[in-house]
């Protein structure tokens, strides 16, 4: 009778397998709790980033600001966190097996920066706070995006949108909720129906958003401890030394198309950072519209981006990048430009909303082309770092440019301001080579 069974070697062949299969299939369990954790975690760091503008609204009048204030101060966060992110962004491609200890103080040191914009007492001292929040929350985008980046190559788009996708969630809710908040009522246009509680204060608000920040911030360094050391192959790249990291970045900073795309980044931040800041007081300023209201039209700004934000990213993964950021930027033009008339009632609702389906997208579209074009030389928060930096050095002076157009025409300036920016947009977008020629990115299918 043949002996079929088998042989000492082909039984440690089998269990190396199975072994190797076990491991493949526990590293994609991670990788799938390590997404959903910092994708929805994501939505409330930016509870605070987009809350924040209808923060400034009652500040403006409480301090008694003036439109070119407002402005600085949305310079401070921008080039603050612009510049941060950036030596951010090579520190964590640095040490890499630390990143999940600077996830969770980002998220707390953030919430303590907040925490003493509510209490400080003078504008002066406002600013320093609020430097301060904007340098902890800095480090959150090139770690988180950067893992998301590594764990997902073939999905990188996807992914990157749906983690913007999960910013946009507490970029809705946070605006309606600080709205109801410092109002403490529900109301629609001339009639309040509703008075759930007496109003807070914008400091109050500030305050008590403290514990919950630490907490969750706490919850992310337990959690994440060794998330950030590579596996595999990738083992060995933990801890580089500053020049190593710098070196690799030049190489990709000298690749074709990188100049373009943060071209189309910059010029599309301005856009966008003009809407999301300044809309709140063309809305309560020349339209009279209570807090709550006008946070409502901001979260439908948001909001869209929800579901729509992913869906361009998924569509960039399959096409390509260029052709996708194209059709957002010739569609975020005509969009504005119809704000321009149609600026007020229904219309303009209208308008926001087709509008939030188009915020944010080009971002993660931009990063994930970036990221295509450095694919394995483990640059993810570098490259992060280098958008930002690039973001803040072009959104740096569009509020004071907006402040000052405002103080002699309004705050309605904002639709033809952004409208020239979008096109300049596309003029920039159609510099960028294909999708296909740009090393590590995706084939067009």
């Amino acid at each position: 009778m043949m002996d079929t069974a088998p042989k000492g070697d082909e039984v440690s062949r089998v269990d190396v397998q199975e072994v190797q299969v076990q491991g493949t299939m526990d590293q994609k369990r991670r990788d799938r709790v390590l997404a959903g954790t910092l994708i929805s975690t994501h939505g409330f760091q930016h509870m605070y980033g987009e809350g924040f503008p209808v923060i400034m609204s009652a500040m403006y009048d409480s301090l008694g600001l003036v439109p070119i204030q407002v402005g600085i101060m949305s310079v401070v966060r921008n080039v603050v966190a612009g510049l941060a992110t950036m030596g951010g962004g090579v520190l964590t491609d640095r040490m890499q097996h630390r990143r999940g200890v600077f996830l969770g103080l980002s998220l707390s040191l953030m919430g303590l920066g907040y925490m003493l914009v509510g209490v400080l007492p003078t504008y002066s001292l406002i600013l320093l706070g609020l430097a301060f929040a904007s340098t902890a929350g800095s480090l959150w985008h090139p770690i988180a995006l950067g893992l998301l980046s590594q764990r997902f190559p073939e999905r990188r788009g996807f992914m990157l949108s749906l983690h913007r996708a999960g910013g946009s969630v507490g970029s809705t809710v946070a605006p309606a909720l600080v709205g109801l908040l410092l109002t403490g009522v529900i109301e629609l246009p001339g009639e309040r129906l509703v008075e759930l509680f007496a109003p807070v204060t914008w400091q109050q608000v500030l305050q008590g958003a403290f514990p919950i920040a630490f907490l969750l911030g706490a919850v992310i360094w337990i959690m994440f401890w060794k998330v950030g050391e590579p596996e595999g192959p990738s083992r060995g790249t933990e801890q580089r030394s500053l020049g190593m990291v710098l070196r690799s970045l030049g190489e990709v900073v000298r690749q074709r198309g990188l100049l373009a795309l943060l071209l189309v980044a910059g010029v599309r931040g301005m856009g966008d950072r003009t809407l999301l800041l300044f809309l709140i007081f063309y809305l309560t300023k020349d339209l009279g519209m209570s807090p709550f209201l006008a946070g409502i039209h901001l979260s439908l700004l948001n909001g869209m981006s929800i579901l729509f934000g992913p869906t361009w990213g998924w569509l960039s993964d399959r096409w390509g990048r260029k052709p996708v950021i194209l059709f957002i930027m010739v569609a975020s033009a005509t969009l504005t430009g119809l704000m321009i008339v149609f600026n007020q009632g229904i219309g303009l609702t209208t308008l926001i909303i087709l509008m939030g389906a188009l915020m944010y997208s080009v971002n993660s579209l931009v990063q994930a082309a970036a990221m295509d074009m450095a694919e394995g030389r483990h640059l993810e928060g570098s490259l992060i770092g280098l958008l930002w930096g690039n973001n803040a050095v072009f959104g740096s002076i569009s509020p004071i440019i907006v402040g000052f157009l405002a103080t002699a025409f309004g705050f309605g300036v904002i639709f033809p301001y952004a409208t020239a920016l979008y096109v300049v947009g596309i003029l920039a977008t159609l510099m960028l080579p294909a999708t296909d020629t740009l090393p590590g990115a995706p084939a067009v299918k």
